[in-house]
This record gives structure tokens, C-alpha cells and sequence, in this order.
């Protein structure tokens, strides 16, 4: 959905590099939040591994730097990295630059504050009014901003993860790992993360993208197959694929079976201790409902993202955030999404307790969902998807599904590449949400017919 200058989704910027960001409007940008922050703001700032994002990033910084805000770089490095450093270095806000999901020549731009936690959909939508506004200050030039360069961030942040982590357990197991680093930035950090916790790793798609080969925000359906491939010949722990920005996480379990978002959430909740206390967003499945009162577990659901589930999180002083899009939140050492920081806790919750995750995912109930399904190839299941997040604002992704609000309620797509059919689901035990899977499933044949 376009939102004035640019298009959003998630409360995040997003748009085709060069085109709907180019590295004026970027610069324009960067100064209407140099001048909300104020002249002599410290702001930090990354990017993924995507050279477009490197030169927006750049442009963002110029135009800090001309309403007097001073920039730490730290170059490429993860979201998760980019919030703890906002506090750490005591900066007023961070931006990190990441390929879009759905188009792979689309970028985004994710906003914190000063606490680590992503802008509100209504201060987002205050620096968006300015700039439409041209409201920018700019300093004298004896005021411009400095940049420097923070090439120690990784060590930083493995260090602080680690000592988070209880990794006696994790150490006396040395269990094996499979991680999917999708080329992304988590490259650089999670060899030495997974290894100072005693644990083995074997990295996939590591390093930058070879020529030719463009990144993905998620990883593709195929990736997650090889995964799987992987997984029932090596006998680890688990899997996971992170997210270009490494703020989303997916998992297969040690049998190699994908584990659905939701029952992540439920399975987690499920090693949490009795009366621990768990924020989730509202588009979670009943499922982590069953699980967190089946451990006698405080839940709360808040409406909205990442960063309202972040916010919801100190309201009740949760241990642990978490939503269907492969975000997890531990609010003492941070308050983003992180997906390298929750590969270290699963290890140490499954090494404490001694127990596999395939055994705690086969303990959940199977919730009843209405699907209906449509024969669809995976080139057209794309467009289709991609088309899905053109129309809406707000969304749970995950790499085989989507799921977004249709007249009220949630209804979920996801895309079976093996048997090439598109399935269009919702809770069965609520009427409503029956009846609008019935009408995005009529809604998306008369699309399909129009690909054709």
C-alpha cells in the first residue's frame, strides 16, 4: 500500500531502488529525521550485502550529516547488531538498509529509536508528512555531522549475545547446527556466535552473493527444501534460514520437517518456565494460545508488528516477544527481532532440558484450519504473492507463506511447490474467517485466470 512519497509495509519504507528510492529523495529523507532529532544527534546506521542498499544508505547519511547529526557506520552488519548498538552507543536512532521481500530489486529502510525498537506507524507517518513538507534544518558548515566507522560491531555484539546465553549446557552436547545465512550480513557474525556458545555450525549461502545472483529479504521455498535435504542426512540439532537483515528466523527440525511460524511460537512456549510471561502478536495461531495455557503461561497478544510487540513487551515486563513471522524478541538484551540470538537460546533451552525439538513439536495439537486450493506453478504462485503485498500494509511473511487481514480477520497463503498448489486457509473454528477465505479464494482465481 503507497503511503504518500513511498510505499510501506510493516511500518517499514520500501520501494525499487533508483526508482522510488534514489539517492536524492534518500538524502532528503535523512535530513527531515536529522532535523527531528535534533543538530548534534548521533545516529547509526548498516546495510544488507546488496550494493543498492549500500548506495542509499550512503545518501541517508549525507543528509543526517547536513542537519548536524554526527553517524556511526558500521557498514554491512544485521538489524539485530544496528539495535543493540543504538543503546549501547547512546544514539538517538538507528537505520539499516536490507533488500525488500517479494522484489529483488526493491529495498527497505527499517527505523529505530533510541530504545532499539522500530518506529510506530504514526511517528513513521510524522517523518513522511515532513518531508512532503520539505520541513528540513540545515546546520552551518562549521555544524555539519561527522561519520565515523565502527568495524568491531561483530565482536561487540557476539560477546554481548553470548554472555546472554547459558552455554554450559550447549558446550557439554556440542551439538551441530545448519544455518542458512541467505548472503546476508550474519555471515560476519555467526561462525564466531554459534562457536563461543560450544556449539558446531555448518553455514549455508555464506559470504556475498555470487555474480548474477540476486539476494532475497526471505529465503525461497527451494532454499528451505535444501534444508530439509540437509537436515535428515547430517542428524543436527536443527535448521534454521535467517532473513537478509537476520531479523526473522525459520526453522526445520531434526527429522528435516519444516516447523510452521506459529508452532515455533507454541513450541517455545512450551520450554518457557511455568508462569513466565510472553508477548505475541495478534496474527499468531491459536495454537500458542493452547500452548501458554497448557504451561500456565502469562500471554499477552498485541495488536499491530514487531515494534508494537516490542512495546507490548514492557507493558507486562515479558522475558520473551515473539510473532508469525519468525521474529523473536528478548527484551533484556534487546528490543528487535533477532534470529542469530534465538538459534542460541533454542540451543540452550533443547541442551537444558535434554529434549528434541521434533518430540516438543509432535506434542502440539493440530488446529483445524478451512483451506481451499488453488493449481497454481511456482513462477505465477510469485506474482500472485507479490501482487498480495502491493494491496496491503500489514503483514505476517514467512518464505512459504503470507498472511495478512481480509475483512477483519486473518487469512493465510501458502504456496505447497510440490504438489504446485496455492492454499488459501483460515481458523475453521471461526465463521468469519470461513467466509473471507471463501472470498479471497474466489478473488484470487479470477487473478490466476488473468495470469494465464
Amino acid at each position: 500500500m503507497k503511503r504518500g512519497p513511498f510505499p510501506i509495509y510493516n511500518n517499514r519504507i520500501y520501494g525499487v531502488a533508483n526508482t522510488q528510492l534514489t539517492p536524492e529523495n534518500m538524502a532528503e529523507l535523512g535530513a527531515v529525521l536529522g532535523t527531528i532529532l535534533g543538530e548534534g544527534a548521533l545516529v547509526v546506521a548498516a546495510r544488507d550485502l546488496y550494493p543498492p542498499s549500500r548506495m542509499l544508505k550512503r545518501a541517508f547519511t549525507s543528509g543526517l550529516m547536513s542537519t548536524g547529526n554526527s553517524v556511526i557506520d558500521f557498514h554491512a552488519a544485521t538489524l539485530p547488531e544496528l539495535a543493540f548498538a543504538v543503546k549501547r552507543f547512546g544514539a538517538k536512532a538507528g537505520v539499516h538498509f536490507s533488500v525488500a521481500p517479494y522484489n529483488t530489486d526493491g529495498i527497505q529502510v527499517k527505523i529505530v529509536d533510541a530504545g532499539g525498537v522500530e518506529l510506530s506507524y504514526e511517528k513513521l507517518a510524522d517523518i513522511l508528512d515532513m518531508y512532503e513538507t520539505k520541513h528540513i534544518v540545515r546546520s552551518i558548515p562549521s555544524r555539519i555531522g561527522w561519520i565515523s566507522y565502527a568495524e568491531y560491531i561483530h565482536d561487540i555484539y557476539v560477546t554481548s549475545a553470548a554472555s546472554f546465553i547459558d552455554t554450559s549446557p550447549i558446550a557439554a552436547k556440542e551439538p551441530l547446527v545448519i544455518v542458512d545465512v541467505n548472503y546476508g550480513p550474519a555471515s560476519d557474525v555467526l561462525p564466531n556466535f554459534v562457536g563461543s556458545l560450544g556449539a558446531r555450525l555448518v553455514a549455508v549461502k555464506a559470504g556475498r552473493p555470487p555474480p548474477g545472483v540476486r539476494p532475497q529479504q526471505l529465503p525461497s521455498p527451494r532454499d528451505i527444501a535444501m534444508l530439509q535435504d540437509i537436515t535428515r542426512a547430517s542428524s543436527p540439532a536443527f535448521a534454521a534460514a535467517l532473513s537478509a537483515d537476520a531479523s526473522q528466523v525459520f526453522i526445520v527440525d531434526d527429522k528435516g520437517r519444516i516447523v510452521d511460524p506459529d508452532k515455533l511460537v507454541a513450541a517455545v512456549a512450551l520450554m518457557l518456565p511455568e508462569g513466565a510471561r510472553i508477548a505475541v502478536s495478534d496474527s499468531a495461531g491459536r495454537i500458542v494460545d493452547v500452548a501458554a495455557e497448557k504451561n500456565k503461561l502469562y500471554l499477552l497478544r498485541v495488536k499491530g508488528l514487531a515494534g508494537d510487540v516490542a512495546r507490548g513487551v514492557k507493558k507486562i515486563k515479558a522475558g520473551i516477544a515473539a510473532t508469525d513471522s519468525g521474529e523473536f524478541i528478548f527484551p533484556q538484551f534487546s528490543y528487535s527481532p533477532d534470529g542469530m540470538l534465538f538459534i542460541g537460546k533454542l540451543l540452550e533451552l533443547l541442551s537444558t532440558q535434554e529434549v528434541r525439538l521434533s518430540t516438543i513439536i509432535e506434542t502440539l495439537p493440530e488446529m483445524r484450519e478451512y483451506t481451499l486450493e488453488i493449481d497454481l506453478e511456482e513462477q505465477r504462485s510469485r506474482r500472485v504473492l507479490e501482487y498480495i503485498f502491493s494491496l496491503f500494509s500489514e503483514f505476517a511473511l514467512s518464505p512459504l507463506s503470507i498472511k495478512y487481514r481480509a475483512d477483519g480477520v486473518w487469512v493465510k497463503l501458502t504456496y505447497d511447490y510440490e504438489r504446485e498448489k496455492l492454499l488459501v486457509s483460515g481458523d475453521a473454528e471461526n465463521k468469519h474467517a470461513i467466509e473471507a477465505v471463501k472470498k479471497e479464494f474466489e478473488r484470487l482465481n479470477e487473478l490466476v485466470s488473468s495470469l494465464s
